[in-house]
């Protein structure tokens, strides 16, 4: 991953990332419980992939897909992307 930081606060990602799951799961974002896995809804490596390069096109960072799986709930990655740890 690069050390570029994501300029977003937590809330504002959290906010995009669970309209992103949601649109994967062809939900609406209201009901994607953000504290949840996201394997609980049975997303797999293909939406994790999507996922990824998602986050990369939107904050144009790369992230290794592989964060999603190591954060699995939407606030948790959330709090990943823009902590001291960020990409």
């Amino acid at each position: 991953m690069t050390e570029v930081r994501v300029d977003r606060t937590r809330e504002e990602l959290s906010d995009w990332l669970a309209g992103e799951v949601a649109a994967l799961l062809g939900d609406p974002t209201g009901t994607v419980d953000r504290a949840a896995s996201m394997g609980e809804y049975g997303l797999d490596s293909i939406a994790g992939l999507t996922l990824a390069a998602a986050i990369e096109d939107r904050f144009g960072i790369e992230v290794d897909p592989a964060v999603v799986w190591d954060h699995p709930s939407i606030d948790g990655l959330a709090a990943f992307l823009t902590g001291p740890q960020a990409p």
